[in-house]
């Protein structure tokens, strides 16, 4: 796997369908979602960890559930998928070139619409989760996020409610934000840069914040016969591994 290959459009319809799909908790988030969360992630200064992030990626609201996989092969094949996605956001964001990605939604009249509720909703959850970095930008250039809480928060969606043209109001704040995430990439850049020489003083980290490690997801489920090979790599049946029934004592 090239870590560092941006995903094609199979290959964005093939992790969209498995985030919509029923291995994925309710509250999972899907591809628009995502990719307004890594957006987050990327542009804060301190390095997240897939580790870390993983899990909200499944349970956007609690970060408990897990996917349940078909098998160990399907697990590694999403698993490259998101490493790829969220090193694709990574390098846009960094090369001034990240086009947000909103579903479209088409009007009676015939004409498109951008969904970026859900994108501004993965966004914000970003923000919040980690959150210490952003606070400065809330208490002195909270102007910063407006077209994110506009679109990704209760707050938000109140005042777009209120607006004597809602629609209009609301598809500014979505042109705008391609915009805001340039902004906000400036402004921790300097953060950014520290954070990163502390980065090459530790052995085995990635200075670019590039993802190409082996990623752990615990309480990962597949969905496996008792005959087939064990999901955790050991080489055996499941029935002999996993699976195998508890031993009394």
């Amino acid at each position: 796997m090239n870590p560092t290959q941006a995903l094609n459009d199979d290959e964005i319809d093939e992790l969209d369908d498995f985030l919509m799909s029923e291995g994925v908790p309710e509250d999972g988030m899907d591809i628009s979602t995502l990719d307004g969360f890594f957006a987050a992630l990327v542009l804060n200064p301190r390095l997240i960890m897939p580790s870390e992030y993983l899990p909200w990626i499944w349970d956007m609201e609690q970060g408990e559930d897990a996917p349940a996989f078909a098998s160990l092969e399907q697990a590694n094949r999403i698993l490259q998928l998101v490493m790829r996605y969220y090193n694709s956001v990574l390098t846009t964001i960094g090369n001034d070139d990240f086009a947000p990605l909103f579903y479209t939604l088409a009007q009676e009249d015939g004409s498109e619409f951008f969904d970026a509720e859900g994108w501004s909703m993965g966004f914000m959850r970003g923000v919040l989760l980690f959150v210490e970095p952003w606070e400065e930008v809330f208490e002195k250039y909270p102007e910063f996020l407006v077209p994110m809480v506009l679109l990704g928060t209760e707050q938000g969606w109140d005042t777009l409610e209120k607006s004597p043209d809602g629609k209009q109001a609301t598809q500014d704040a979505y042109e705008s934000i391609a915009g805001a995430v340039a902004l906000l990439h400036d402004h921790f850049g300097e953060q950014r840069e520290a954070e990163t020489k502390k980065r090459l003083a530790q052995p085995g980290r990635a200075p670019s914040g590039l993802v190409s490690d082996v990623v752990d997801m615990p309480n990962t489920r597949f969905k496996v016969g008792r005959n087939e090979e064990c999901p955790c790599g050991s080489g055996k049946k499941f029935k002999k591994c996993c699976g195998a029934p508890p031993t009394v004592h």
